[in-house]
C-alpha cells in the first residue's frame, strides 16, 4: 500500500513538473525564395536595413517552410515577400572583444507574394540586436521580448499562426550571410553592406496555465499527505 501511495505522489510531482515546463512553437521558418538583396544603408551615425528585389521592389522573396508549428512538405511551401519597414538603428554600435552589436527597431512583414492582404506574419519590434564578428561576413538580427529592453509583437491573418500571437515569449532570428563588406563600425554605426543570402526562424514559448499547475500541485501534495498519514498511523499501532 505504501508503495502505491508513494507512486501516486511521485506521479503528482511529475505532472507538476510537466505542467510547469514551457512549450515552444516554430511559428515561421523560411529561406531564400528568389533573387533579391538586403542592405545596410548608412546615413550619418544611423544604419537602416532594407529589402529589395527585381520582381518585388522594396521586398525580398522568401520561401516559407514552417508555419504555425507545421512543417510544410516541399510541394506545399509558401512563396512570400519579406519587407523591412523602417528597420533603423536606435543606439551606437558596440565592439566587445571581437563581437559587434547594435540595437534596431522597426517592422518586418511576411506577406503573400501576390496578395499583400494575406499577412502570414508581421513582426513589430524595439531594440532587437544585430550582431556578428568584426571583419566577418555574417550577421544575425535577433529579437526576444523576454530580454530586458526588447519588445516583440506579432500580428497575422493566417489561422495557423493566430493561436501563437499572444504567447508570453516571442522571438525571431534572421541570419545574413555572404556580406559584401566585412562587418565593421563606421562613424559609430554598423557600416554599409549588401547580401543576397538569408534564412530565418520565428518562435514563441508558452507557459502553463495557472489551473494546470494548481491541479498538479494538489495531486502531489495529497499523495504525499496520504503517504505520511499512513506511515504515522502504522507506527502508532
Amino acid at each position: 500500500m505504501h508503495s502505491k501511495l508513494f507512486s501516486f505522489a511521485v506521479a503528482g510531482l511529475a505532472a507538476l513538473a510537466m505542467s510547469s515546463s514551457a512549450n515552444a512553437a516554430a511559428v515561421l521558418s523560411f529561406g531564400i525564395g528568389g533573387s533579391g538583396t538586403k542592405a545596410a544603408v548608412v546615413n550619418g551615425s544611423t544604419t537602416t536595413l532594407t529589402t529589395n528585389s527585381p520582381l518585388i521592389p522594396g521586398s525580398f522573396p522568401v520561401n516559407i517552410t514552417t508555419i504555425g508549428n507545421i512543417v510544410l512538405p516541399p510541394i506545399l511551401t509558401i512563396a512570400a515577400r519579406e519587407t523591412f519597414v523602417n528597420v533603423t538603428s536606435t543606439a551606437a554600435a558596440v565592439l566587445a572583444g571581437t563581437a559587434i552589436s547594435q540595437t534596431y527597431s522597426g517592422q518586418i512583414q511576411y506577406l503573400d507574394a501576390t496578395n499583400p492582404a494575406i499577412n502570414y506574419l508581421t513582426i513589430t519590434f524595439q531594440n532587437a540586436v544585430l550582431r556578428g564578428t568584426a571583419g566577418g561576413n555574417t550577421a544575425n538580427l535577433n529579437g526576444d521580448n523576454s530580454v530586458a529592453g526588447q519588445v516583440v509583437t506579432f500580428t497575422s491573418t493566417d489561422p495557423r499562426v493566430i493561436p501563437f500571437l499572444n504567447d508570453p515569449v516571442r522571438q525571431f532570428d534572421i541570419g545574413l550571410t555572404g556580406l559584401s563588406a566585412p562587418l565593421a563600425i563606421v562613424g559609430g554605426t554598423i557600416g554599409p553592406f549588401t547580401t543576397v543570402n538569408e534564412s530565418g526562424n520565428v518562435s514563441t514559448l508558452a507557459v502553463p496555465e495557472p489551473a494546470s499547475v494548481v491541479m498538479a500541485s494538489t495531486a502531489a501534495l495529497v499523495g504525499l499527505g496520504c503517504f505520511g498519514w499512513r506511515r504515522s498511523r502504522a507506527k502508532s499501532l
